[in-house]
């Protein structure tokens, strides 16, 4: 349930709540109110008709004493009956119609006060019976039956009007609470959904809500957040960076033997052609094409190394993981040469993975290497491609010593390294990579050898 529909319906519970409470707090007050004014009226038509037909009683008119209950009771719209004791206790004169109830003397007995009165409960409703003395000491009594109906016909007018009134002010409620609720939950919308922003990743942006309340405050809060955390993120890239260009010059330095030796060959060729221009001035085009040859061998193995080492720009686009694989071993074909290494390929067709092709190409790198330096004594390193449920999943496996027991839970740490001249970031920096590309890097080893598992998402 939207948070708006709570607040109106909470707004609603309580104007109800709060109207029926009224309601019944009224009800209560103008019951008593009207009972007591009942009373009091009651008592005094008692005793002002008690004073009118003491005389007549007395002389045991009964016809004078008839009528003057009878223009009593017309003139008072709250009477319900009256009726009138002898000398002798018995009934003398009454307003009941169609006969009078056989113990009606008996309903309330004064006695020997001078006013009683006795709530009655009756077919027609509460009647309230006031009886006095109409002389003291005497049996005459006069009995007057207030019924209360008025009351009820006042609370069944007040309980329709607070009805009516908590409608209306439930209505009117509803649709302020309705509007103000929806001002406030817009702007939580805009902050649920910059929130989505930041989870994303995407960092900087501003939520442009200019309210001067909590609201306000809690956006220009997330704008510094977003602000912070664009900071934090390109201070994040830029370290991160450094450390991959540290890496790749540390990768580099580590070919730098087999691409020495590699170079030295075409140099000399070169060196021994020049040597007989000395003494031989005359180039033949063969001598030529044999140092533009050499030429263009040098600046294709520096090309390769230098565009290796200046890719170190984010940047996704459809990586073909092959495709690195083979410029990788290209690159570290010259290091093999110096060592008894056989390299076995079984790569099959992948689809293309969105990546960062110098990342990708950094971490298959730094595992190529670590199971060529596996191996110093020569062996067999085996890369495999394959696509395993959803994942393009590289397996680069060395024949070398395996990782030792003690260390296996520390290789991916940052700066832990086992070679005197290494960074310790080699492996790390191939943990964050593939964190980064929603991938994943494990190994097995073991005495025969280790083996790297990289795995990519075919859809980032």
């Amino acid at each position: 349930m939207k948070l708006w529909v709570k607040i109106v319906f909470l707004n609603a519970a309580i104007v109800v709540s709060l109207g029926i409470l009224i309601g019944i707090a009224i009800r209560s007050v103008v019951t008593n109110s009207m009972r007591q004014e009942l009373t009091r009226q009651g008592e005094s038509i008692a005793r002002n008709l008690s004073s009118r037909i003491a005389d007549l009683i007395l002389i045991d008119d009964f016809y004078n004493t008839q009528e003057a209950i009878e223009d009593t009771l017309k003139t008072e719209h709250d009477i319900e009956y009256l009726f009138v004791t002898n000398k002798d206790g018995y009934l003398f004169a009454h307003t009941f119609k169609n006969g009078y109830p056989p113990d009606i003397i008996n309903w309330n007995t004064v006695g020997n006060k001078p006013l009683s009165i006795q709530l009655l409960d009756t077919e027609k409703g509460i009647i309230r019976d006031i009886g006095v003395k109409i002389f003291e000491g005497m049996k005459p009594e006069l009995h007057i039956g207030i019924k209360e109906e008025r009351i009820y016909q006042v609370l069944n007018s007040i309980r329709n009007l607070v009805i009516a009134l908590t409608i209306i002010v439930t209505l009117i409620s509803t649709a302020l609470s309705c509007s103000l609720s929806r001002l406030i939950t817009k702007h939580l919308y805009t902050l649920t959904e910059f929130t989505h922003t930041l989870s994303k990743g995407e960092f900087g942006n501003k939520i442009d809500i200019k309210s001067k309340d909590e609201v306000g405050d809690l956006a220009a809060t997330f704008n510094n957040l977003s602000h912070e955390l664009k900071l934090y993120r390109e201070r994040m890239e830029e370290s991160y960076k450094q450390m991959l260009r540290t890496e790749k010059l540390t990768a580099l330095g580590r070919l730098s033997a087999g691409l020495a030796h590699e170079i030295r060959n075409p140099l000399t060729s070169i060196k021994v052609l020049f040597q007989t221009f000395k003494d031989n001035p005359a180039l033949t085009k063969e001598d030529m094409r044999v140092v533009l040859s050499a030429v263009e061998q040098m600046d294709d193995l520096l090309t390769r190394f230098l565009k290796f080492a200046r890719s170190d720009e984010f940047n996704l686009s459809d990586v073909y993981i092959n495709s690195l694989i083979k410029q990788d071993l290209n690159l570290i074909q010259f290091q093999v040469k110096t060592q008894p290494i056989k390299i076995n390929m079984e790569l099959t067709k992948l689809p293309p993975v969105k990546a960062d092709k110098a990342m990708i190409q950094q971490a298959l790198l730094n595992l190529i290497l670590n199971a060529t330096e596996a191996m110093p004594d020569g062996g067999l390193l085996t890369i495999r491609s394959r696509l395993d449920n959803g994942y393009v999943t590289v397996d680069i496996n060395d024949t070398g010593a395996g990782i030792p027991a003690e260390i296996r839970d520390k290789i991916f740490d940052p700066f832990f390294t086992t070679k005197s001249d290494g960074t310790g970031l080699g492996l790390s920096i191939v943990y964050n990579i593939m964190a980064i590309h929603n991938g994943e890097v494990a190994f097995n080893s073991n005495r025969e050898g280790t083996t790297f598992t990289l795995k990519l998402p075919v859809n980032v």
